[in-house]
């Protein structure tokens, strides 16, 4: 057996077992081929470090154009060491401290919020500083309900039903919303379910008028053996395109 003409055999011998050995030839195939299935003026695609933290890896994505999807402060780092510019990082934390975000913040990466009580403390804190805001559109999503995360349930996200008071925050304090994300699970087959939340998501982002990018987050289904299935990204990509652009025609601004 071998990857890319490089026997795995030899591997073995030289490097002991058992060894990790990832193909970069597929990674960047597979990087690629997700660029392409959209047809947007302005594409950002962020990795999600927790995938595969392997610091190589993600220095070949960086070098592919990728951004970073973090959620802890060691991701941050990881992705810093392995290039990444600060603007370039995402971080999207969950049940950490406000110190750990402090700390993300004073690096220089892009900050998503999931809870009104830290966007208060964000807005009173650093008042200049742009952020994105998680929400939960409430939408079941995924291969189980165990790795759904965008349900009425979900600790992940503020609650689209909360909208209204994310706004009075957003007005009292001068908050610059820049970006709005969601994520609604992992193993996502159906193209229709992730429009769905997509759509509630552009309901969102009328509401805020300094936006400047909107996150969609991913969970697409994977194969993971021979012969298994997996989401349809080109479906997906030009069903997404076509909305996304009309929306950007319909708000006359054109976001990322």
């Amino acid at each position: 057996m071998d990857i890319q003409g490089l026997s795995l055999a030899h591997v073995a011998n030289e490097f002991g077992s058992p060894t990790y050995v990832y193909d970069a030839q597929k990674i960047a195939d597979q990087y690629d081929r997700m660029v392409n299935a959209f047809h947007v003026p302005s594409l950002k695609i962020n990795y999600a470090c927790k995938a595969l933290t392997n610091v190589n890896v993600l220095a070949l994505l960086k070098q592919k154009g990728a951004g970073l999807d973090t959620v802890s402060y060691q991701e941050i780092k990881l992705g810093l060491e392995a290039g990444f510019a600060p603007a370039d990082i995402v971080y999207t934390p969950n049940s950490v401290s406000y110190e750990e975000i402090e700390a993300a913040i004073e690096l220089g990466v892009r900050i998503n919020i999931d809870n009104l009580e830290y966007l208060e403390q964000i807005g009173h804190d650093y008042p200049n500083l742009p952020i994105c805001i998680r929400f939960n559109p409430h939408v079941m999503a995924g291969g189980n309900s165990k790795i759904s995360v965008g349900h009425i349930d979900s600790k992940f996200g503020i609650s689209i039903h909360q909208l209204p008071l994310v706004e009075r925050i957003v007005e009292t304090l001068n908050i610059n919303v820049e970006g709005i994300h969601m994520h609604t699970g992992s193993d996502i087959l159906d193209v229709d379910v992730f429009m769905h939340a997509t759509d509630i998501l552009f309901g969102v982002a009328e509401k805020f008028k300094t936006l400047q990018y909107i996150d969609f987050g991913s969970g697409f289904k994977v194969p993971y053996k021979p012969n298994d299935i997996e989401t349809n990204i080109e479906e997906l990509g030009e069903e997404m395109s076509k909305r996304f652009n009309a929306f950007c025609d319909k708000i006359g601004k054109e976001l990322t």
